[in-house]
């Protein structure tokens, strides 16, 4: 019995050690989404979901905005100073490390509650925007 369970276990672990970068972004923006969304509504923003496009290898966060945020004259005059924040928080994010460090792009999407379609802020961050 031990064999058998050292033996799964090794082909286990030979099988995650054999999955791309982008293999694992998908499986982990579709486990996070899963697990983890829609989230509670903290600070008028909710997390709808994470997903990851394998063309452009983008990992994009899908959030909603409520309140006063679900308003697009003020996303309008506050834009600069969000994106500026999305930014240096990204530069901060530990948990994105490994696809930072190979490059990948990182977008938000902040759509409005009462109208889900329309887009009020969207900003792709690029190797270039977060590694300075």
């Amino acid at each position: 019995m031990k064999k058998v369970l050292l033996f799964l276990l090794l082909a286990c672990c030979m099988i995650a050690c054999q999955e791309s970068l982008e293999k694992r972004a998908a499986r982990e923006a579709s486990e996070y989404t899963r697990k983890n969304c829609p989230s509670a509504i903290r600070d008028n923003v909710r997390t709808d979901s994470l997903a990851f496009d394998e063309a452009t290898r983008t990992i994009i966060y899908y959030h909603s905005l409520f309140n006063t945020l679900d308003d697009s004259a003020f996303i309008a005059n506050h834009k600069e100073e969000m994106i500026s924040r999305l930014n240096n928080a990204l530069k901060r994010d530990i948990s994105l490390k490994s696809y930072k460090e190979a490059g990948f792009n990182i977008r938000y999407e902040y759509h409005s509650s009462t109208s889900p379609k329309l887009i009020l802020l969207e900003k792709t961050f690029t190797p270039e925007d977060y590694s300075n």
